[in-house]
């Protein structure tokens, strides 16, 4: 397939200025996006470029400076794998996350609980972005406290499935329900959950929040865009099981917090925690 990079020069070149462009242009149908020196480069299908559709959203966060190429193939993995650094988290039990073949980068692994490979292949979720480290970072906090054993569990856009994967390596309840609309993220899922030895513990399922509804659940993981959480915390609140279950929420700003926080409580979600890390935020909510 053919696809476009586009060049983005980003001045001064912040972290938070280009998570918020990889946000706008997902939306657009990008793809594959890597940080660079002078800025960021993000990658789309060639069918899907609309050079007028980019100019506005650069225009909007004042980006003038940009550059275009086709390219006929790209080996994608291969980028990510190069990218890819090791991250360990040591709240709780501990946890590591590396890709294959790379654990030559840290010369001595801490001794934490859970150790896990994923290889991304485009689907979101390697635990270095802020969302999903908080969101692994809680699930170390509540495994810690006996929260998440032989809980019912639903990983709701899933991505590589880190999440689900982790969830199931603390003896969650089997199977373990992970979801997503995007074909390619589904197949990322299956192959992590295989390469870390869980897939018989995970049921990867090609579809949107609509499928909540089939179970219920004492803890939703949802690592997503605020519109879609928004939208269905309806949905999310009425698949959770009697008694205390929880629901952990991000993948917006702490900007979009009050927002949230009011759609919860309109659906009979109660703030339990809040964490903030570099603008985003994530709420642990419960329903007594």
């Amino acid at each position: 397939m053919e696809y476009v990079a586009i060049s983005i020069s980003i001045e001064p070149n912040t972290e938070e200025t280009e998570e918020i462009l990889v946000a706008e242009l997902a939306d657009m149908g990008y793809e594959g996006f890597l940080s660079e020196d002078f800025g960021m480069k993000a990658f789309v299908p060639a069918k899907d470029f609309n050079e007028s559709h980019l100019r506005i959203i650069l225009d909007t966060y004042g980006i003038a400076d940009y550059t275009k190429e086709y390219i006929v193939s790209k080996n994608w993995n291969a980028d990510w794998e190069l990218r890819f650094n090791p991250v360990i988290l040591e709240t709780g039990k501990g946890c590591s996350i590396r890709s294959m073949g790379d654990g030559s980068m840290v010369p001595v692994w801490p001794p934490v609980a859970y150790k896990l490979v994923i290889k991304p292949e485009l689907a979101f979720g390697t635990g270095h972005h802020p969302t999903t480290r908080m969101m692994l970072e809680t699930l170390l906090d509540m495994d810690a406290k006996g929260q998440v054993k032989n809980r019912r569990i639903l990983d709701l856009g899933t991505g590589t499935g880190i999440l689900a994967i982790l969830a199931a390596k603390m003896g969650a309840a089997v199977p373990v329900h992970a979801l997503d609309n995007d074909l390619r993220c589904v197949h990322s899922c299956r192959e992590n959950a295989r390469r870390n030895r869980v897939a018989h513990k995970i049921q990867v399922h090609h579809a949107d929040a609509s499928f909540i509804q089939q179970g219920r659940y004492g803890l939703i993981l949802a690592n997503i865009h605020r519109n879609i959480l928004s939208y269905e915390m309806d949905t999310l609140s009425r698949s959770l099981e009697p008694g205390t279950s929880h629901v952990l929420l991000s993948g917006f700003y702490t900007t979009d917090v009050p927002a949230m926080l009011e759609a919860a409580r309109q659906n009979g979600l109660v703030l339990h925690a809040q964490k903030e890390n570099e603008g985003w935020s994530l709420l642990h909510l419960t329903k007594p």
